[in-house]
């Protein structure tokens, strides 16, 4: 099933899981934004909609990453040449390289990771959130993870519940927990083989039994 048609149910479910906790417009809108965000969470292991909306396509990467190499590199030539050497001009010249080659090698998944990485950077700077470290961890590990493993899982459900969890220890928002996991486990549901739409299945049950249904 595709990104959207996830996007879709999953606010849908998050609308009326938030509004059974807390019959309001409020919590109902606040439970389909976190209902349409978690339909697509699990195929962050996938170059899909959930990953290419949280990182740079790997073409502006791969531009970014040559232009600050190539502006360092000839800014050190220009020093040499006004100034002569010094011992910074090594530590920025091998950084200047190292983008330039990383330029080259670089692909959206690996993008992932670095957005992962990203993200527990700022969950160190907000009072090292528990929550956002767990959720920048579940975005490097989907990032090496194959499509449809242990993202598409109940391995995945728990590790996702346990993030709403804290989550909502330090934000309680009323429906949050309700509606992540519900638009979580939409996605899950609706990628089933019982759907003719899905030529594949989804593995609950992985690493202990990798059955598809």
């Amino acid at each position: 099933m595709k990104g959207t048609s996830h996007l879709f149910i999953g606010t849908a479910v998050g609308a009326i899981a938030g509004y059974a906790v807390q019959p309001d417009i409020k919590t109902a809108l606040i439970g389909a934004t976190v209902g349409g965000i978690s339909g697509v969470v699990p195929d962050l292991d996938t170059n899909g909609l959930a990953s290419n909306s949280i990182t740079l396509s790997k073409k502006v990467s791969k531009w970014l990453m040559e232009t600050a190499g190539i502006v360092i590199l000839l800014t050190l030539i220009y020093q040499v040449f006004t100034e002569g050497l010094s011992q910074d001009i090594y530590v920025y010249g091998g950084i200047g390289l190292l983008l330039l080659i990383v330029s080259r090698i670089i692909t959206q998944r690996r993008m992932l990771t670095i957005t992962g990485i990203l993200v527990m950077l700022l969950g160190f700077v907000l009072d090292q959130s528990l929550g956002i470290l767990l959720a920048g961890s579940y975005i490097i590990i989907a990032s090496f993870l194959p499509h449809r493993s242990y993202t598409h899982s109940i391995i995945g459900i728990v590790f996702y519940a346990y993030i709403l969890k804290h989550v909502y220890a330090q934000w309680p928002i009323d429906g949050l927990v309700a509606a992540g996991l519900a638009g979580y486990i939409s996605h899950l549901l609706a990628d089933m083989k019982v759907l003719p739409v899905n030529r594949r299945g989804v593995k609950w049950f992985m690493p202990l039994w990798n059955r598809e249904f």
